[in-house]
């Protein structure tokens, strides 16, 4: 219990956070730095889907993970596809941020974020429970004392993420290095992450799926809107990620009660269809009537998402919630094809959209396509909980 709690309020002001430096970036940046973040932060949220299907899922599954020798395996594969996702974003942001320095800010923010989730998978098991949650205090806090002086600027974001990671990276070596290696222990076996190549396949292949409809709109709009329509998604994203944040705490504890249950698996995830639509639809109620009457009052004349962007965004994240129900029950029956194939095709959708937007000059929200996007997946993910689905 104390462990999710901490998942929960690090999580939050995780989301807080974000929401603070979109929120002042706008201010005292302008438009142009919010998609240099929101660029960055898709990079990093790209990159991180796969060391959680690479490592941290195996990990977290495994029965001796509080032993020293597990432990040594986990951040031995963490720290390889770390240099390696690292090397990645330094090729593909190199030559994207025009002004020295800038293309720091995706591979200080990523290592971050990186080692972060390590940092709170890794204490899960020493019952260091809000260690994590300190950090994203800190990452907080830096932000809000910015206000007294010259603001957020991109510098101080690279600087406090960079801080931060040597930060954790230190506490993670001294917990490994003052840690008692239990009597009986098995061999040390660094290579196992890779062993189990049917699920290790799956989930890679779920997560590149997912990317199509979940991140690719976001740098396809940046590279070919202009920086006034494309900050409006990373700023929409900001206002309504609480409402994810919030889905994926209770997706926690009913993916357990699913997994154990033999009988009535639909009847179980159809009440969850209905619970996740009826939280997501007051959750974002609640960030919407913050962002209508937050946005006026500090911006004036700034380009901020306008009325009907919000409400796009309010269906997404409620489509969004109302697909992690189904496809709880499509991993559990082993329907990874159907689950993937959907998203390949809602994602390519959203993307044909967005480029025929564009050479034809219409005038309409990149939003609003994305909406359509993933109002067809939950449309579909209904009808197959309504019909019923058979193991492939």
């Amino acid at each position: 219990m104390k462990y999710k709690l901490s998942l929960l309020i690090d999580s939050l002001l995780s989301s807080g956070a974000n929401f603070l430096i979109t929120f002042l970036l706008l201010k005292y940046e302008g438009n142009e730095s919010v998609v240099m973040f929101g660029v960055a932060m898709t990079l990093a949220l790209i990159f991180l889907s796969f060391q959680r299907t690479i490592v941290l899922i195996p990990f977290n599954l495994k029965e001796d993970k509080s032993s020293k020798i597990r432990i040594i395996e986990f951040l031995s594969c963490s720290l390889f596809l770390l240099v390696l996702f690292l090397v990645l974003i330094f090729i593909s942001t190199y030559f994207a941020f025009s002004y020295q320095g800038q293309w720091l800010l995706a591979p200080a923010l990523f290592a971050f974020l990186f080692i972060h989730e390590s940092f709170r998978y890794l204490l899960m098991v020493s019952k260091l429970y809000f260690l994590p949650a300190l950090v994203s205090v800190v990452l907080v806090s830096t932000f809000a004392v910015s206000l007294l002086f010259s603001g957020l600027s991109i510098e101080l974001l690279i600087n406090t993420y960079l801080c931060l990671f040597a930060l954790e990276l230190i506490v993670i070596t001294l917990f490994v290095t003052f840690k008692k290696a239990n009597s009986g222990e098995q061999k040390l076996d660094i290579f196992f992450w890779f062993r189990d190549t049917r699920h290790l396949l799956n989930r890679n292949v779920q997560s590149i799926s997912q990317l199509l409809l979940v991140h690719s709109p976001f740098l396809l709009v940046s590279a070919l809107y202009p920086a006034t329509i494309s900050s409006v998604l990373f700023i929409a994203r900001s206002v309504f990620q609480p409402v994810q944040i919030l889905i994926k705490s209770l997706e926690a504890v009913d993916q357990r009660k699913l997994a154990s249950l033999k009988d009535d698996a639909h009847t179980f995830v159809k009440s969850l269809f209905k619970k996740y639509m009826l939280i997501s639809l007051v959750a974002s109620s609640i960030c919407l009537l913050i962002a209508v009457y937050l946005f006026p009052v500090v911006y004036a004349d700034q380009a901020v998402p306008k009325l009907g962007d919000l409400l796009f965004w309010a269906g997404i994240l409620t489509c969004l919630s109302c697909s992690r129900s189904v496809e709880m029950l499509l991993v559990k029956k082993n329907m990874y094809k159907k689950m993937n194939s959907l998203y390949l095709l809602s994602g390519l959708g959203v993307s044909s959209l967005l480029l025929l937007n564009l050479f034809l000059h219409v005038q309409i929200s990149p939003s609003f396509s994305i909406f359509l996007g993933w109002l067809f997946l939950a449309i579909t993910y209904y009808l197959i909980v309504m019909k019923g689905v058979d193991n492939e």
